[in-house]
């Protein structure tokens, strides 16, 4: 593995979609949905870590969740876990993680990947991971990892591709969308021009803070403006950056702007496993359809149902169709799989109801 290689794991999400078993003490990243045994993060990590040794791999997430990360992946240095005192979406996350390394090695190249996505072949996923940076060590540039769409999906950003060469790992942009309406959703799906961006994302350190420079000045003079990092005063600097910067996402501040990206067509299984539906659509299903965490769920009538609950817990579902039923620290939801968009707004109608 190139010794200028770095990876940065994003963990600072909520999760508030799959409240209650995902909650503000501890988000999806952390949490072990799909019942593998091991928490997102803690397979993500394992992952990269095939391919990154421990003092090359960094973690961003909020302050609140540095003890949880730390316990779950004790193998990092304590300096590589970043926290950040804010919620400020995936440009200043990205920005605080390159600026960081630049001061490390400014030779740098950066891969940055979501903490809570579901990958089914690590091997196809480290492949394309190394042939990202092996193009961008040689060609420059942002390069994101796209995936070939299997539905009109209206919960994915889309990345149209300059060629309809389907035969080219590596195409030129033409343009990013985020989560269309379910008819644009389908005229991508038809066109065959348009891959899911799952977020992950390639680069040298030097190319995106060049492009921080031109499309983000004022985060960029944040950062570089009497800059503290990698010293004793890293902390109340960060907290002074963040207390100035906009909550805006890299796709936005950057992807969208920028005149050199290119993605790479990823081919290793992936769902970022943002709902119900998605865990739904990844998890073993009765011939009922309906999918559940534990042999004490008995579903008799049922279909289409979702049932998370704790492994003790004894649940008896008689003739439902197309709920989500999930329960954890004293919670229990139970709504209509149509209304699931919902769900991210429960856990604050508790917190103001406190």
């Amino acid at each position: 593995m190139n010794p200028n290689s770095y990876c940065v794991i994003m963990a600072g999400g909520l999760g508030n979609r799959f409240w209650p078993v995902s909650n503000r003490r501890c988000p999806k990243q952390f949490s072990d949905i799909l019942h593998t045994g091991k928490s997102f993060i803690r397979q993500t990590y394992e992952r990269i870590a095939q391919i990154f040794p421990n003092q090359r791999i960094f973690i961003v997430t909020g302050n609140e969740y540095g003890e949880i990360t730390r316990r779950q992946i004790p193998e990092l240095p304590a300096e590589n876990i970043l926290l950040e005192p804010y919620v400020r979406n995936t440009a200043t996350c990205i920005a605080y993680a390159a600026y960081k390394i630049q001061g490390i090695n400014p030779d740098a190249v950066m891969v940055t990947l979501p903490s809570d996505h579901f990958i089914s072949n690590d091997i196809a996923y480290l492949q394309d991971l190394q042939t990202g940076m092996s193009f961008v060590e040689s060609h420059g540039g942002l390069l994101t990892i796209g995936i070939t769409p299997t539905r009109a999906e209206t919960e994915y950003g889309y990345i149209q591709v300059k060629s309809k060469d389907n035969t080219r790992k590596i195409s030129a942009v033409k343009t990013f969308t985020e989560k269309p309406n379910a008819e644009l959703a389908q005229m991508f799906y038809d066109s065959d021009e348009f891959l899911w961006n799952a977020g992950i994302f390639i680069w040298t350190v030097q190319d995106i803070i060049q492009e921080f420079k031109a499309h983000m000045y004022d985060l960029h003079a944040l950062f570089t403006t009497d800059s503290r990092l990698n010293t004793p005063g890293e902390a109340a600097f960060i907290r002074n950056v963040y207390g100035q910067c906009h909550n805006v996402s890299i796709d936005v501040g950057i992807m969208e702007k920028s005149q050199k990206v290119y993605v790479l067509k990823g081919n290793f299984g992936w769902s970022d496993v943002g709902t119900w539906h998605a865990f739904h659509a990844l998890c073993e299903k009765d011939e009922e359809n309906n999918v559940s965490n534990s042999s004490k769920v008995i579903l008799n009538e049922s279909h289409n149902c979702i049932v998370n609950v704790p492994p003790r817990k004894n649940v008896i579902l008689q003739g439902i169709d197309n709920l989500i039923v999930a329960e954890k620290d004293n919670y229990l939801m139970i709504c209509h799989r149509k209304d699931e968009d919902k769900i991210k707004r429960f856990e604050k109608y508790f917190r103001r109801k406190q």
